[in-house]
């Protein structure tokens, strides 16, 4: 009473067992090269947002008047530079954009829209803060712009009243 073998036997072929780890591998091997794709991008993130942080910091600390020495060209334009301990270059430019467009004009030179520039209050500075990648520039007012305004307005006024002559 020999066994043998018949076509009813259930069960896989070595070769269909071969071809399924084969798909399983793939798939593993697709799962793990994502992960490690997330993990890099998730790095630059952290990375990208430790800058933006960093550049903001140093803008602050250009706005409050805390950075150490500078280095001025001119009346108008301030640089300040460091290097932090990891490395990591930063400099900020400080420019009086009103003492910019107060440089003498070329009243010869033919005026269309896109050479038109309006004169911004006295007192307006822009800070412009490069930090690796990063550059955030930054519009701001001065005292001394608000106390202009108030002069122009005050005149403005005394124009359009009549006088008791």
């Amino acid at each position: 009473m020999g066994t043998t073998r018949g076509e009813d036997d259930n069960g896989f072929t070595i070769l269909e067992v071969m071809v399924a780890l084969a798909i399983v591998g793939v798939s593993i091997g697709i799962f793990f090269s994502l992960i490690g794709n997330s993990s890099r991008l998730r790095e630059k993130i952290d990375r990208h947002a430790e800058l933006v942080l960093f550049a903001r910091t140093k803008t602050e600390e250009a706005f409050l008047e805390m950075l150490g020495k500078k280095e001025e060209k001119g009346e108008k334009e301030k640089t300040f530079e460091g290097v932090t301990k990891s490395g990591l270059q930063w400099k900020i430019t400080e420019v009086d954009k009103y003492e910019e467009a107060m440089d003498p004009i070329d009243f010869y030179k033919k005026v269309t829209d896109k050479n038109f520039q309006e004169i911004p209050p006295k007192g307006t500075t822009l800070l412009s803060t490069l930090v690796g990648e990063i550059c955030i520039e930054t519009v701001f007012f001065s005292k001394e712009s608000d106390s202009v305004s108030e002069t122009l307005e005050s005149e403005d006024r005394e124009e359009e009243e009549p006088s008791a002559d």
